[in-house]
């Protein structure tokens, strides 16, 4: 946007306050007049904007033309204009509404308030107050963008008009940007298209986000600014710093430019999380769907239709019963409940060097080169209350295990658990004794009740992300009818970690032929805010050497992930200066050559001169020693759970003791590598029109997309755990230290044999390739009437290619042997069969047929009554599913799975609703922004091949989303206090049913005073509510717990210098 020159008279700051309190009052009774100062005309005009404007979906060229006809013919009103001056938040969303009235299509435009200022920390959250987006957010901080009911992936975002490669710490490969890499207040303005063009690129079904940065050619020479700031959060007692910096400068002539620009960002994120994962159907009549003589029922008492009941998760073993010989049989139950803190250490790092050349005057030359870096080192803590403690086999064997009498608690409905207690038995009753008290059978002491919970794990990891772009582009224009431009550059992203461990310890040991219990029992919750309880003093017992390493739990698995595209890309406009109507007809084309891979390695420790890993070749490996353990317990009592104590493993002292114990090693598995191919070629054609009243566009684009697709499964076979004797009994280690093999064993341990007996791993590589074509037909149209009022239509054909990872995710599938059950059952072992998760390489491209029609009322100055209507028509749109009892190709061979992941398509959704907005602002200071979406997504089935498996709404589809934004800003102070609100969100299915996002709040404040033109300071306060994402199972319950998250209360506060003109 054109900068305004300052001419506003900064008071002091509690005059500024004094006047916002007296000012509310007479605000209430004010009419709606929009607010302006009016001063001496500018001694120049401020530079434009060289890049194409998102307001007219023309080219530049035609609107230059436009516009200097216009002065020449009213060369007055031109002065006026540049004389009328708002302050600059209000400068700022005006500038918006101006855009968004001389667009030809349906856009939402975000200016920067100045050099210095984007009116949100994050490009994200900023895009949270637009009409009918949602985003998701990570520690707190907006990640990605859905809008209108569909999926990230559906979202194109684009840097200047073109693909930025995006990568992610945690092993995503995502077509979907990852908003956290990019520092706000590097971007001038931000587009989002709601309605598309054949000028813009596809591949955003929800829309378009074109974020655009700043030219130094555009600017005054020697503008910028630097800015310090500090942040904290409620969930941690650390201050960070962050800080960022821009300048730039261009010679007198105007015909070369340069600007710098860099942050740096450092950052303490805690988050607490609850969640209760893998629920299944328990009951004696229906461990099989083949066998079923009652079929699972909802909390109604409804049994799922025939397209939900098969994909639904029973439990093999049935219903249960507890130690005082109750049984329970019918009702949904969670797998595992756990609680987890997870923190998060990271450091952000952005660049931005542009050169501007214009070496004559018709030619404009651009280049670019942009880094996004983000670093991080994540520990997270889980206590966990699995299943193990549930009886696996008949009351008379073994007198109901671990789970406590009536130590089921259940909804109202007596169909779903909300809680479970578990209790160790006296020694010499129950499970707790060697002979069994009503069979009188002999027990191994391996197979007495012994307490495993609160299962301690988590993980360790050092992560690395970096996006990087380089680009030169060109602009001719002139004067004459044609003019063009050509960009050709490439960006590339890569992600992963370098260091990833998972660990895992339980609070007993085996010593000398017999358990040792540190703990005697734990129970949990779901009602109000869940709770895990666990023995007061299971920490001072497994310190005291009650506590061994879970061997099996315990290890690294990395993925790693790069993509890259190259693209180049000519585009024309043939302007019609004496057509009446027909004013530009822009045409061009397009290349891209994507590739996106990612690659799975593990690290692994030997021990020394040996190729054998420590979990078999030492026998110690499975003590604990204190050190392995945080010497106190963690904080307990969070928003997102209520434990009484959390015991927590060590994570960087075990880390340091394998890597001075063993030999490190990063063991490589190149065969266990995933890619995708594309190259994609586009043409248009669209034509612009104008007869002053009527406005807009129509056009063609075509597309044809080649994919080559490599997808790496591996494959696992896990035999037997143990040496046996001659009866199949489980071997101890001797006070020796050796195994039946002839290894090394813990004396009183178990007798493992060797991992790389017990394991057997291999992998299997599928190639396909394939191309589809696609016609984009597209038209916008605007009428103006009566001044004041705008009514558009719009309609369009679009496609988006399935996400990368859903098209070659890397595969795991295992085969549990019946020897593996036999050793692993009495842990809660899965029945033996195949299970795994993979990848879809079938998956078509989603395509889509969208309508809206709105209407906007600009009653008065920086003032805006609109609605719009709109429905898109979604085909093939992307599921994640579980299903049981599928067949999939394992080498070649066709396997029988007891449960699979994977995604599939869903045949055809609509997402269909209506957008409500206003702006408006007083002339004391006051403002608001208002707008609300209702949506509505229907339910349709979803396949897998030729098979139904469930039905689901379009992923990512909220039913409502609205924002209320209220600002004072007078004299140098702004306040903005934001709250925004999103209805319940699908998410996708799980055990056979879906999983929703419960309705969402929050409140966030801003704030900064301009002490000078150059001297700003801010403040904010993010999530000031304290609100918690809760994710729920099912539609007819919210008891079903899937996921409780309090990702913290943030606080900003800043500094910030601007020089030269003061932006």
């Amino acid at each position: 946007m054109t900068h305004q020159p300052y001419v506003s008279k900064r008071h002091p700051l509690y005059t500024a306050l004094a006047l916002a309190t007296l000012s509310l009052g007479s605000a209430l009774g004010m009419p709606a007049v929009a607010f302006a100062q009016t001063a001496a005309p500018a001694a120049a005009p401020a530079t434009a904007q060289a890049q194409a404007s998102a307001s007219t979906g023309a080219n530049k060229a035609d609107k230059d033309k436009k516009d200097d006809k216009n002065k020449a013919a009213n060369p007055d009103n031109a002065t006026e204009l540049a004389a009328v001056v708002v302050t600059s938040y209000r400068q700022s969303i005006d500038q918006n509404l101006q855009d968004k009235r001389d667009a030809n299509s349906i856009v939402e435009v975000i200016n920067a308030q100045n050099i210095a200022q984007f009116p949100a920390k994050n490009i994200a959250d900023a895009l949270a107050h637009v009409p009918g987006v949602v985003i998701t957010r990570e520690s707190g901080e907006g990640k990605t963008v859905s809008i209108r009911g569909l999926a990230p992936e559906l979202t194109l975002t684009e840097l200047n008009g073109n693909y930025v490669a995006s990568a992610d710490t945690s092993a995503g490969l995502s077509r979907s940007f990852n908003y956290t890499l990019m520092p706000a207040n590097m971007f001038s303005d931000v587009q989002l298209y709601k309605s598309l063009e054949a000028r813009l690129d596809e591949g955003g079904i929800g829309g378009n986000v074109d974020l655009r940065t700043r030219r130094p050619l555009e600017m005054a020479a020697n503008d910028g600014f630097v800015s310090l700031n500090a942040a904290g959060s409620d969930n941690s007692n650390k201050v960070t710093p962050q800080g960022s910096a821009l300048w730039s400068w261009k010679n007198k002539d105007e015909t070369f430019g340069v600007l710098v620009a860099g942050s740096y960002q450092k950052r303490r994120d805690i988050d607490y999380t609850a969640n209760a994962s893998s629920w299944h159907w328990w009951s004696n009549d229906c461990t099989d769907f083949s066998t079923c003589t009652a079929q699972p029922t909802n909390v109604h008492g409804q049994p799922y239709g025939p397209d939900v009941a098969p994909n639904l998760a029973l439990w093999p073993g049935g219903g249960v019963t507890d130690q005082s010989g109750k049984s329970y049989s019918g009702y949904w139950m969670p797998q595992q409940f756990a609680t987890s803190r997870n923190q998060l250490d990271l450091t952000n790092k952005a660049a931005q060097v542009t050169l501007q050349f214009k070496p004559i005057d018709h030619l404009l030359l651009t280049g670019n080169y942009f880094r996004f870096q983000r670093q991080q080192t994540q520990i997270t803590n889980t206590l966990e209350v699995p299943e193990w403690g549930l009886p696996t086999d008949t009351y008379a064997n073994q007198q109901g295990r671990l789970l406590a009498p009536n130590g089921l608690t259940f909804d109202p409905s007596r169909t779903v658990v909300t809680g479970a207690n578990y209790v160790l038995p006296p020694a010499g009753t129950g499970c707790n004794s060697l002979t069994n008290p009503v069979t009188g059978a002999q027990r191994q002491p391996v197979d007495v009740c012994s307490t495993e919970i609160p299962w301690l794990n988590g993980n360790y990891s050092r992560e690395k992300a970096t996006s990087q772009t380089l680009n030169i582009e060109g602009e001719w224009d002139n004067g004459g009818a044609l003019s063009g431009s050509f960009n050709v550059g490439r960006t590339w992203a890569t992600g992963g970690p370098s260091v990833e461990l998972g660990m895992a310890a339980k609070p007993r040991n085996f010593v000398n032929g017999q358990w040792v219990d540190g703990s005697t029992g734990a129970a949990w919750n779901l009602s109000g805010t869940p709770t895990l309880t666990a023995s007061p003093n299971v920490l001072q017992n497994m310190l005291a050497g009650a506590g061994q390493v879970d061997l099996g739990s315990t290890g690294s698995n990395m993925v790693n992930t790069s993509t890259s595209q190259n693209f180049a890309q000519a585009d024309f406009t043939w302007a019609f200066e004496d057509s009446t109507w027909l004013k530009s007809l822009q045409f061009g084309a397009k290349y891209r050559d994507n590739h996106a891979e990612q690659q799975q390695n593990e690290l692994r420790w030997y021990c020394k001169g040996t190729q054998s890993q420590f979990q078999t070749c030492d026998p110690n490996a499975g003590q604990l020693p204190a050190g392995f353990l945080l010497p106190g317990y963690l904080d307990g009592n969070t928003q997102a759970y209520n434990d009484n104590v959390f015991p927590a493993i060590n994570f960087p002292a075990y880390y340091n003791y394998l890597n001075s114990t063993y030999d490190r090693v990063v063991y490589n598995h190149p065969e266990d590598k995933s890619s995708v191919k594309e190259q994609i070629s586009a043409i248009y054609a669209q034509a612009n029109f104008d007869t002053g009243s009527l406005r807009g566009n129509v056009g063609l684009r075509f597309v044809s997309t080649k994919q080559d697709l490599t997808v790496a499964d591996q494959i696992t076979t896990n035999n037997a755990v143990y040496y046996h004797d001659a009866n199949g009994n489980i071997l101890i280690c001797p006070a020796s230290g050796v195994n039946a093999g002839g290894g090394a064993c813990a004396p009183g341990d178990f007798q493992y044999l060797p991992r790389e007996q017990s394991v057997i791993q291999t992998y299997s590589n599928a190639s396909t390739s394939k191309r589809y074509n696609k016609l984009l037909p597209s038209f916008n149209v605007a009428w103006t009437f009566a001044d004041d009022f705008v009514l558009r239509a719009a309609g369009s054909q679009a496609m988006a290619r399935a996400n990368y990872t859903d098209l070659a995710q890397l595969g795991s599938l295992t085969n549990n042997t019946q020897a593996y059950y036999n050793d692993r059952k009495q842990f809660g072992a899965p029945l033996p069969g195949w299970y795994g998760s993979g990848a879809n390489a079938d998956l078509k491209p989603f395509t889509a047929t969208q309508f809206d029609l709105a209407g906007e009322w600009y009653y008065a100055p920086e003032s805006v009554v609109g609605v719009d209507l709109f429905q898109k028509k979604v085909k093939n749109f992307v599921v994640p599913v579980t299903v049981n009892n599928i067949t999939v190709n394992v080498g070649g061979t066709q396997e029988n799975f007891m449960q699979y992941s994977t995604n599939a398509n869903g045949r055809s959704g609509t997402s269909k609703g209506v957008e409500i907005y206003t702006q408006h602002t007083y002339d004391m200071g006051f403002g608001y922004t208002v707008n609300y979406t209702l949506n509505k997504t229907n339910e349709t089935p979803v396949t897998l091949g030729d098979t139904q498996v469930g039905k689901s709404e379009l992923i990512g589809s909220a039913k409502y989303v609205g924002n209320i934004s209220l600002f004072y800003e007078k004299n140098g102070l702004l306040l903005r206090a934001t709250s925004n609100w999103t209805g319940r969100t699908m998410q996708g299915l799980s055990s056979g049913l879906p999983i929703y996002t419960e309705p969402y709040n929050q409140i966030d404040l801003n704030g900064d005073y301009e002490f000078t033109k150059h001297l700003m300071v801010t403040a904010s306060v993010i999530n000031l509510t304290r609100s918690r994402p809760r994710q729920y199972l099912g539609d007819d319950t919210t008891a079903r717990l899937y996921e409780l998250e309090y990702a913290g209360r943030q606080y900003y506060v800043g500094l910030t210098y601007k020089f030269g003109d003061g932006g």
